[in-house]
């Protein structure tokens, strides 16, 4: 798993059908479409990590999203053969709330990077966050022996799956008020 690429799993996991339908959508041929999607899954994640590293409150969201993401492991012992539904009043909930708060600052930057009008990239954002937390689940899950991940580390253990790097802090009096404002947010 570590071999390939973030953006090659999502591509993998969207799978031909829903490529198609992203290349309906963006009128465009099966290989621009993934070259499309191969340059926006960077910009996405870094828009997740930054959202994480914005306060413990969003910290906690997206730890949230992703844990709620996270494959299910198949029951062992007495439970083996029944079936065990997710908390279905949880699901999607905070999941749906990171993709709301995520989806404009990710759509910024696919529209930069790739050159798409706004309105297609919010699109675009919308429909490939998902999947894009899906994989970052399961990938942070294979590094942390199936536990989830924590509020305190989702931010960097996005940046390091995703391989984008983080907002450099600044020095000096923009990165003091930058401290003293986080201190305040929390």
């Amino acid at each position: 798993m570590r071999g390939r690429s973030l953006a090659d799993e999502v591509l993998k996991r969207l799978g031909d059908d829903r490529l198609d339908k992203i290349a309906g959508m963006l009128g465009l041929d099966g290989a621009a479409t993934r070259e499309i999607v191969r340059d926006s899954v960077p910009p996405i994640a870094g828009a997740l990590a930054e959202d994480a590293e914005r306060n413990r409150t969003e910290a906690t969201r997206v730890a949230g999203a992703i844990n709620e993401a996270m494959p299910v492991a198949a029951p062992s012992g007495p439970r083996a053969g029944k079936s065990v539904l997710p908390l279905a009043g949880i699901k999607g909930g905070i999941l749906a709330l990171v993709i709301r708060r995520v989806a404009g600052p990710a759509a910024r930057r696919i529209a930069k990077k790739t050159g798409l009008p706004a309105h297609v990239a919010v699109t675009l954002a919308e429909t490939l966050l998902p999947v894009v937390i899906a994989v970052l689940a399961k990938r942070l899950k294979a590094r942390g022996a199936g536990k989830g991940v924590g509020a305190v580390d989702v931010g960097g253990a996005i940046a390091t799956e995703a391989s984008v790097p983080l907002r450099t802090p600044r020095s000096g009096l923009g990165g003091l008020v930058d401290r003293v404002t986080g201190v305040l947010r929390r």
